[in-house]
């Protein structure tokens, strides 16, 4: 993808984002969006032109061309995750995000900005009931008031952090961490086993060996050794 200045990337997803807005673009438009003169969106989007990046009639709409339009939206979306870290997740004021974001977008990297979008995505993958999962409450709440989560000797707020393998028949617990090497954490995972995530023991052989339980209405069962890597909180 062609590299381009940090203000041309700004014009072609102000563009876009008119675009999707309104329909359309114009250069008044532009300036408006921006904050900036119509002089100086001219002459930008001359650059553009010039670039083969917009299409501009004289006095007409601004259009993205092909090549331009995947820069956009390359552009577009680094700030759109950005702007749902900074605000949904970190809880940082709105316009404050949206500033933030739009500076941070022309420096991040792709590989950063690939594990941020997970990240994000992760948070976002929790069910409506858990859209805003414990460790995300005790985190905004530390961030507003310097007070830590109560975690002491194993409890968090009066309830018990254990293992899976600890658990008794009947007993409902909300998974905190799964940890183990790289592959059979993968394992556990892709089972349904993410944090946030409720789970209920069905059934525990004799000797601990498997445990039988229930998630998101799946009865799935885990290896005593396995059962360990599985750190939850008892309800």
């Amino acid at each position: 993808m062609e590299t381009l200045s940090h203000s041309a990337e700004d014009y072609l997803e102000a563009i876009l984002v008119l675009s999707l807005e309104k329909g359309k673009a114009r250069v008044k438009e532009v300036a408006d969006h921006l904050g900036v003169k119509k002089p100086s969106v001219v002459a930008a989007v001359k650059a553009l032109v010039d670039k083969g990046l917009v299409h501009h009639e004289y006095y007409g709409y601004l259009e993205l061309t092909p090549k331009g339009m995947a820069i956009a939206q390359a552009v577009y979306h680094r700030h759109q995750t950005l702007f749902r870290f900074l605000y949904r997740i970190l809880g940082v004021e709105v316009q404050t995000a949206e500033r933030d974001a739009c500076n941070i977008e022309h420096y991040i990297s792709p590989n950063t900005l690939e594990r941020l979008v997970k990240f994000v995505e992760f948070v976002e993958s929790f069910p409506n009931k858990e859209r805003d999962p414990k460790w995300l409450s005790h985190f905004k709440k530390y961030a507003e008031t310097g007070e830590p989560p109560p975690c002491v000797g194993g409890e968090r707020g009066g309830e018990k952090v254990k293992t899976l393998d600890q658990l008794k028949v009947g007993e409902k617990a909300v998974v905190r961490a799964v940890k183990g090497d790289p592959s059979l954490k993968k394992r556990i995972l892709v089972m349904g086993l993410v944090p946030g995530t409720e789970l209920e023991v069905e059934k525990v052989a004799p000797l601990g060996d498997p445990v039988d339980f229930k998630l998101k209405g799946f009865h799935l069962s885990l290896r005593k050794e396995e059962a360990k890597l599985v750190e939850v909180e008892v309800e």
